[in-house]
């Protein structure tokens, strides 16, 4: 794992213009399957299965999912047996390259009815896996929990400057709640890769819940919260015309690949941000990129890179 990822300046005639520093943090750079946010999500759950002996560790996700993907590719790599619920029941391990990578990487796939999917975070049927499964650690859908909040939380402690803004996608809030752990001295701003009008701040609030705040230490960390819901382009993974071209414009320009999924959408609100004058003259800004560009294959023919 290349840990801390590298950070490397962004150059722009319009950053120049609006008289703004604009980093971006290479966590696409950890790992070329376990990458960006999917290994920050995963660290503290692996270090908590290896400590407490658990026998396998069980997660969840769709049928195109990274976080399986990556799970089971840290799983095969660190010695952890892994268990995969797939939501759908119709699938196979064969059904497409994801599910088939997460196979060869020795992950159990469990194919499930969207019904019982949707049981995941109920009590009752965590303990009904653990009856069938035996001594497993759940690890939550994303690794949305309160490990991968606080996996997200070093992030900020491996950037060697001060700045202003620290802008991040956003799909299930855990990487925001755990970049707004750290948010004494600058703001975290949150694009939305997901369709939904004040999804954002509800979810951090929720991820933020499950660590025992008092409401004074809740209400400070979403006061330094930018929520952005608007560039979602339709929903999760919906594109179109405008962002692709962004997206092969951006890796002209600076030789960096996003994707259509999350990081595309981020970097593309971040640029109209900043053409819109929302950020003041003299800031200094750091985008996190979260890797996942496993979503591209989707476009693969569309894209320049």
């Amino acid at each position: 794992m290349k840990i801390p990822s590298p950070i490397q300046q962004l150059f722009d005639p319009i950053f120049q213009e609006k008289g703004l520093e604009v980093y971006i943090k290479r966590d696409d750079l950890i790992h070329p399957v376990i990458s960006g946010n999917k290994w920050r999500k995963l660290q503290l759950y692996i270090e908590k299965f290896k400590q407490e002996g658990y026998e396998k560790l069980l997660t969840f996700g769709g049928a195109y999912s990274n976080h399986i993907v990556a799970t089971a590719r840290a799983g095969k790599l660190l010695g952890v047996p892994t268990i995969g619920v797939i939501r759908g029941d119709e699938l196979k391990e064969d059904s497409n390259e994801s599910l088939k990578q997460a196979s060869s990487d020795g992950m159990e796939l469990i194919f499930t009815s969207r019904e019982e999917y949707d049981l995941k975070d109920e009590v009752y049927y965590e303990n009904e896996l653990r009856r069938r499964h035996g001594h497993i650690l759940i690890v939550p859908e994303g690794g949305a929990g309160i490990y991968g909040v606080l996996g997200c939380q070093n992030i900020v402690n491996e950037i060697p400057f001060e700045f202003d803004y620290i802008v991040t996608a956003s799909g299930t809030s855990t990487t925001t709640a755990g970049l707004l752990l750290e948010a004494d001295q600058f703001k975290v701003v949150a694009i939305s890769a997901l369709k939904g009008e004040g999804m954002i701040r509800d979810q951090v609030s929720q991820r933020l819940y499950g660590l025992n705040l008092v409401d004074e230490e809740l209400t400070e960390y979403i006061d330094a919260l930018i929520a952005k819901e608007h560039y979602h382009f339709g929903g999760y993974a919906k594109w179109n015309a405008e962002l692709i071209n962004f997206i092969n414009h951006f890796y002209i320009l600076h030789n960096i690949q996003l994707d259509h999924i999350y990081t595309g959408k981020m970097m593309f609100g971040l640029y109209d941000m900043i053409a819109k004058d929302e950020f003041p003259s003299g800031s200094k800004i750091v985008a996190l990129h979260t890797g996942g560009l496993q979503g591209n294959n989707s476009v693969r023919s569309l894209l320049n890179f």
